[in-house]
């Protein structure tokens, strides 16, 4: 190991000979003297000027909850936004997933939900959401290069008399091929909610998400691009798919009936009037973040390019607006000489670029749905997912919130990944700690 100097820092020849910093070298970036961007932004002028008095005007309101007059003004501006005609704010993602489920399919308490279809290759909450609702899931494979459901592989999926919804996902922010999907799904009868989580402000082919299918879950937890910590909406454009959300979400009861009467069962997954302000404000910023980040990821799609072993994420032809919010490429292990994933992503985040594997297994792979189907013979199945499997063993992922940095950082983010790919191709034998 090359000698340091007094201080205990590498010269800038050390650094450019690609001693990596998880053996010893200097990290391309200092993350103490140059932090990336937090998530969300805090910061005393705008919470001054618009965050305080948005939060003020609800607490002299006296109303921080039931009528929620922010939580529906907040909704039907973000279902306008989306192109959807109705909007409902809820406690979480999770639950808009089970609500939205439970409003299109017009599911009471105890029903038999039959089969819903989802990709394998998406956050748990998609599913244990419809498990909830009482549906079988089926898994289905997913598109090699954009992560998102594999329309070929739901067709294959479908089971006349028992497949009931499908669910696709806009991974990462990437819109699934809804053209396609909404076809064969009318098609068959089968009913379409788009799992939107991930996906504010996100385009296809046929508009933008959260506007796609029957309707249409969102969340607002604490890394997605639009946040209040927690928080979930659902959209739609059909008024009974949003009076039974209303109904699922308020105890039951009919939006437009006496607050004593519950014409059906439904839960408490209210929102507060507080994280309704908060959203509302974080709106305005909404499509001026998406922008920078396809900025800045452009410039990474180009650069990361010319590494070896690096494929950029992909766009389908469908896909009008990726939101971004996951930034995830796909490595070849052989040009860092057969170098576990593992071993990448401690070498790349000891170089000041913080990243991570993503989902290790697809969703159908985990513990608690094994352990569900052991449980409940009957209560799902998988398509064969190639795709997913690879992606799981292959991807490695940026959050969004690198790319609201700048040019200069995202050349950070390019050296880091190609000082690990230089050093692992150019001594393979070599421990990543060193030895």
């Amino acid at each position: 190991m090359k000698a340091r100097n007094r201080k205990g820092i590498r010269s800038a020849k050390d650094i450019h000979a690609g001693e990596l910093a998880v053996r010893g070298g200097t990290p391309v970036r200092d993350e103490l003297a140059k932090p990336w961007p937090a998530w969300p932004q805090p910061g005393e002028k705008e919470w001054r000027e618009r965050i305080e008095p948005a939060l003020k005007k609800v607490y002299l309101s006296g109303c921080e909850g039931l009528p929620h007059p922010a939580a529906d003004a907040f909704a039907g501006r973000f279902a306008h936004y989306c192109g959807a005609a109705h909007g409902r704010m809820v406690a979480s993602g999770t639950t808009a997933v089970a609500a939205a489920l439970a409003a299109v399919l017009d599911l009471h308490a105890g029903d038999d939900a039959g089969e819903v279809i989802l990709p394998d290759y998406t956050f748990i909450a998609t599913a244990s959401a419809a498990i909830d609702r009482g549906a079988r899931l089926v898994f289905v494979d997913v598109d090699p290069r954009t992560f998102t459901m594999d329309p070929a592989s739901f067709e294959a999926a479908i089971v006349p008399g028992r497949t009931r919804a499908v669910v696709p996902v806009h991974i990462l922010g990437h819109p699934a091929d809804m053209a396609r999907i909404t076809a064969l799904a009318n098609a068959h009868g089968i009913q379409v909610i788009e799992d939107a989580a991930q996906a504010h402000g996100a385009q296809c082919d046929l508009g933008r998400t959260g506007a796609l299918g029957h309707a249409a879950a969102f969340s607002f937890q604490s890394s997605k691009n639009l946040t209040c910590g927690e928080g979930g909406l659902v959209t739609t454009s059909d008024p009974a798919i949003i009076d039974r959300v209303a109904a699922f979400m308020d105890v039951g009861r009919d939006p437009q009936g006496y607050r004593w009467d519950y014409p059906r069962l439904g839960w408490n997954y209210r929102p507060s009037e507080y994280l309704a302000a908060l959203l509302n404000v974080r709106l305005d910023d909404l499509e001026g973040q998406i922008a920078h980040r396809a900025r800045m990821a452009a410039l990474l799609d180009e650069r990361l390019a010319a590494i070896p072993g690096v494929t950029p994420p992909a766009r389908g032809p469908w896909c009008r607006r990726h939101a971004y919010h996951l930034y995830a490429v796909l490595l070849d292990p052989a040009a860092f000489a057969g170098r576990s994933r593992d071993d990448i992503v401690a070498a790349v985040n000891a170089e000041g670029v913080p990243c991570s594997a993503g989902y290790r297994e697809p969703l159908s792979a985990t513990p608690a749905l094994r352990e569900h189907l052991r449980r409940h013979g009957d209560s799902f199945r998988a398509m064969p997912c190639p795709n997913a499997r690879r992606i799981c063993d292959h991807s490695l992922w940026f959050g969004q919130n690198l790319l609201l940095a700048d040019e200069p950082d995202m050349n950070d983010i390019v050296a880091a990944v190609a000082k690990v790919q230089r050093a692992f191709a150019a001594d393979p034998q070599r421990g990543h700690d060193g030895d």
